[in-house]
């Protein structure tokens, strides 16, 4: 059976949220309201994304600069090589933005597929689109779940791997999760069978046994 690994980004991936860092770094005040509202699920990502991104003041430069300071976790290349070597597929699946992956995967030289909100610059201006976001539900801006009723209809076996709040929907359906955060504490509480991990290292150690 093929089997894909659907793996979270922001603070997955990376060690720091960047979109976080991006709010926080160049958001001005009042973000905070957005991001409350989002979290108890009052406001869609893409309605707290175009609200936070009016208060927000920075240009590509600036966010690439900020880019290129964040951290990936210690494993994640090896992961990568790790399913290479095991014929497994990775996909990156994220509700924020390829802006943010693409200057990632460019300072650490890597190149996996991803599904993804989409932010550019143009002329001067923040310019945010959502293609891929539930015809259904208007929770997220980028919706996992139907990344992975997509792999399933082609009969893969589906890993997930995530931690936060934009992970909670999808892992009902996953055949096997890792997670951490706020994605365990979900998982814990709601009986859904999951797997703790700290880094990558404890993933590759998991799928060797």
């Amino acid at each position: 059976m093929k089997k894909v690994f659907l793996v979270d980004f922001d603070g997955t991936v990376t060690k720091v949220d960047t979109v976080d860092l991006m709010v926080n770094k160049f958001a001005k005040d009042g973000w905070q309201y957005y991001e409350e509202l989002w979290e108890k699920g009052e406001m869609s990502t893409e309605e707290c994304a175009i609200e936070t991104l009016k208060l927000m003041e920075m240009n590509e430069k600036k966010l690439l600069d900020l880019l290129y300071t964040i951290e990936i976790d210690d494993y994640f290349l090896e992961f990568l090589n790790f399913c290479k070597v095991k014929n497994y597929e990775v996909v990156i699946v994220s509700d924020g933005y390829d802006f943010n992956i693409k200057a990632i995967m460019d300072k650490y030289g890597f190149n996996v597929e991803f599904y993804s909100n989409k932010l550019w610059f143009d002329k001067g201006e923040i310019k945010v689109d959502f293609p891929y976001k539930s015809k259904d539900c208007n929770k997220c801006g980028m919706c996992k779940l139907e990344v992975l009723n997509r792999y399933k209809n082609e009969g893969y076996y589906v890993v997930y791997i995530g931690d936060g709040y934009s992970d909670i929907c999808v892992v009902k359906y996953a055949d096997e999760v890792f997670a951490n955060g706020v994605l365990e504490k979900y998982c814990k509480e709601n009986d859904i069978p999951y797997i703790s991990f700290k880094n990558f290292g404890d993933i590759i150690e998991k799928l060797k046994r």
